[in-house]
This record gives C-alpha cells, sequence and structure tokens, in this order.
C-alpha cells in the first residue's frame, strides 16, 4: 500500500468529526486501487448512523473488486436500509459486471415488491451479457414503470444490444412515445443500423427474421469478450 494511502486510512481511524470523515473518504477515492483501501472503506460502511457518509463510502468504493459484492448484497436484503443507499448499492453491482453481482441483482429482483428498486436494478442489468438478465430486459421494455430506465441503460451500454439477437429483436418492434423514451430508443436504434450497416426498421426486421445478423452478433460478442480479457489485464 502506498505510504500516502496508508496516512489516510490512520488519518481516517482517529478522526471523530463526521464532515472530515467525509473529506478523508473522499481523497481515498484516488487510491481505490487498493485492496485494502476498499477492505477499510467496506467497514466503515457498516456504520448506518450517517447516509451521507455512506453514499460516500459508496461513491469512493471501486466497483472491480469482489470483495464488495457481499456487502452489497447485504445492502439490498435489508428492509431498514434507505432507497438512495439501496440505489447507489445497485449501481456498483451493475457496473462489477461479475457473476456474483448479477446473482445478487436477478435475486432481488425476483423478490422485490418495490418498484423503483425494481427499476433501478432493470437499467443496471444492461451492463450484462447474460441470458436471464436480457430477458429481465425485454419484459421491462413492456413495462411503464421500468421502460425508461432499460432504454437509458441501453442507450449507455450497446456492447449489450449487439451482442443480443432477441433484445435487438425486441427493439425493433417497440413502439414508445414518451419523450425521453423516445430519445434513448432512437438513440439506440441509430447505433443498430450503423454497426449492422442498415438504413431502417423494416430492413433490420428481414434481417432479423431471415438470420443474417447472427455472424455479426457472434464477432460483436467475441470482441467484447477479447476486450474485457484486456481491461482486466490492465486493471490488474
Amino acid at each position: 500500500m502506498s505510504e500516502e494511502a496508508k496516512s489516510l486510512l490512520k488519518r481516517l481511524k482517529k478522526e471523530k468529526k463526521t464532515a472530515k470523515q467525509i473529506d478523508l473518504i473522499q481523497e481515498l477515492k484516488n487510491h481505490n486501487q487498493e485492496e485494502m483501501v476498499n477492505h477499510v472503506l467496506l467497514v466503515h460502511l457498516e456504520r448506518k448512523d450517517h447516509d451521507s457518509l455512506r453514499l460516500e463510502i459508496l461513491n469512493a468504493l471501486n466497483y472491480n473488486f469482489q470483495i464488495i459484492v457481499q456487502p452489497l448484497s447485504h445492502i439490498l436484503n435489508d428492509p431498514n436500509e434507505t432507497l438512495p443507499i439501496k440505489e447507489k448499492a445497485i449501481t456498483l453491482l451493475g457496473h462489477n459486471r461479475g457473476k456474483k453481482a448479477l446473482k445478487v441483482l436477478l435475486k432481488v429482483f425476483k423478490k422485490s415488491k418495490d418498484s423503483k428498486i425494481k427499476d433501478n436494478i432493470a437499467q443496471a442489468l444492461t451492463y450484462f451479457d447474460d441470458k436471464s438478465a436480457i430477458k429481465i430486459m425485454i419484459k421491462s421494455l413492456d413495462k411503464d414503470e421500468y421502460r425508461l430506465h432499460v432504454l437509458t441503460g441501453l442507450a449507455r451500454n450497446d456492447f449489450t444490444v449487439y451482442g443480443s439477437k432477441e433484445l435487438i429483436k425486441a427493439l425493433a418492434s417497440l413502439k414508445v412515445n414518451e419523450r425521453f423514451e423516445k430519445l434513448h430508443h432512437e438513440k439506440i436504434i441509430e447505433g443498430i443500423f450503423d454497426k449492422f450497416k442498415l438504413a431502417t426498421i423494416e430492413e433490420l426486421q428481414n434481417a432479423i427474421k431471415e438470420n443474417k445478423l447472427d455472424k455479426a452478433i457472434e464477432a460483436h460478442r467475441k470482441e467484447q469478450v477479447d476486450i474485457d480479457v484486456i481491461l482486466k489485464k490492465v486493471e490488474m
């Protein structure tokens, strides 16, 4: 661990004032590539006396570390946790993109009766190239209360769209009227046109029906796997 990170952690341990603790946590974000920093932040996350402090901790965590998954799972399964804390936990699990994170999100989505939680999870699932996640995304596109979040997520995470024939098919047949939904949907469709060299919805629907996209989709999936491998090596 770097000397600067050690110094900040020592100061955080001794500091009693919440405002100064928050300042130190914000500084520690610059060192969140170090696993020990994340371990210490997770210990402080267990404090439930100050949501502002805990939100700063969640902002400072490195979502690439698998050690964050279990504590975030506990947050989502705690009925006493506040919505802002749960929303941030969901976002981190989405960015994590690991199998354990996906398992947590799918489990909470299926059992939760809170539409706001399910709405946030529906968006977080757009980070995953997984059949179970894609199935929920497609179902969520048909629901007014979830559609905007899914479209927002897919507009940002086009790698998920281009790797799923089922998702492309659902998006090609989707009819939206609400302004922001329409903006995101148009952006996604335009991206699909560019990716697969098509010009109209009719061309896209015919290409899906005639299985003309299959090879290009498979090539995209392979390319994405290669990119993920490179990124993991860089992060290590």
